[in-house]
């Protein structure tokens, strides 16, 4: 859509945490690193005097167990298979990264970074990667967060991705409906976009999911992923997971975009009426005069 902007998957602190760790020059300190991410999700980035060439990294993503057999583990063993390690306590997924051993620091840091994205991905990469191969899987649900269900429902030429998304926020609530009939009405502008339904009453596709009727959210949107939607090649398809994967981010962004510019704008508008204001205002025209024996008055 015109005017709204697709979110980088990855994380940028962890980013710069992993490159000032791997760069060959400099003095390494030890570091004990917390972060919170999108979706609930947490990391610690650890490096301990006692071991100066490992780097532990791990992140806890609520969501992982529901994933971890739809492509989850999958993804962990291919992407991350040589630094996999039993996971920390109070985390559901570690890596031991050993610094010596790392050849090529560029695509080390990149992988790092984009850890939330190529887990929570897996999940809509699996469910696509079927679709081209044509296995038939069956339904599947996950709470992307607490207030985010992901339905995926599989169909011989089509992948229907729905979302029940909810705010807790009146205001925030006002603005999503804008945003997401918005993406609704946009399909009609842009060729071969994905058909996209946005409304308060579930799709047909949840009946199988025992849904009927609203449960209690603001509503549902749904993507029906086509083959020509994912290929001919890796890199259309990784793209189409990576929207998905951080859609609801992308609406929360611009949530926040907007409540950001309508303060700013209504800022603006107090001060204008408070120049409106000052210039009404009468001045003293009052004179102070003194008697003889000392006392002041005003005429008026």
């Amino acid at each position: 859509m015109p005017g709204m902007i697709l979110l980088k998957p990855g994380n940028r602190i962890l980013e710069e945490t992993f490159r000032s760790q791997l760069a060959p020059e400099g003095a390494r300190d030890a570091i004990d690193v917390r972060l919170c991410d999108f979706d609930d999700v947490s990391y610690r980035v650890q490096v301990e005097k006692d071991d100066m060439d490992m780097i532990k990294f791990s992140m806890g993503l609520p969501c992982w167990h529901a994933i971890k057999d739809k492509g989850g583990e999958a993804a962990l063993e291919k992407h991350y298979g040589e630094w996999k390690a039993e996971s920390e306590v109070g985390f559901d997924i570690s890596l031991h990264i050993k610094i010596s051993e790392v050849k090529d620091i560029d695509a080390a840091v990149n992988k790092l970074q984009l850890f939330k994205a190529t887990i929570t991905g897996s999940v809509f990469d699996f469910f696509f990667q079927g679709l081209l191969d044509g296995t038939k899987n069956d339904k599947f649900q996950f709470d992307l967060r607490g207030d985010t269900t992901v339905y995926m429902v599989p169909r011989d030429d089509r992948v229907t991705v729905i979302f029940s998304c909810d705010f807790s926020e009146n205001v925030d609530k006002v603005i999503a409906k804008v945003f997401l009939q918005e993406l609704q009405d946009g399909r009609k502008k842009i060729n071969r976009a994905p058909p996209t339904m946005w409304g308060t009453n579930p799709p047909s596709e949840l009946s199988e999911f025992g849904i009927t009727e609203n449960q209690g959210c603001l509503g549902y949107i749904s993507f029906a992923i086509l083959p020509s939607h994912i290929k001919p090649n890796e890199e259309k398809k990784r793209k189409v997971v990576d929207t998905l994967q951080t859609f609801r981010t992308f609406l929360q962004y611009h949530i926040k975009a907007s409540k950001t510019h309508f303060h700013t704008k209504m800022r603006k508008r107090v001060i204008e009426l408070q120049k409106v204001l000052n210039r009404a205002k009468e001045e003293n025209t009052k004179k102070e005069k003194k008697t003889a024996g000392g006392k002041t008055f005003k005429r008026g």
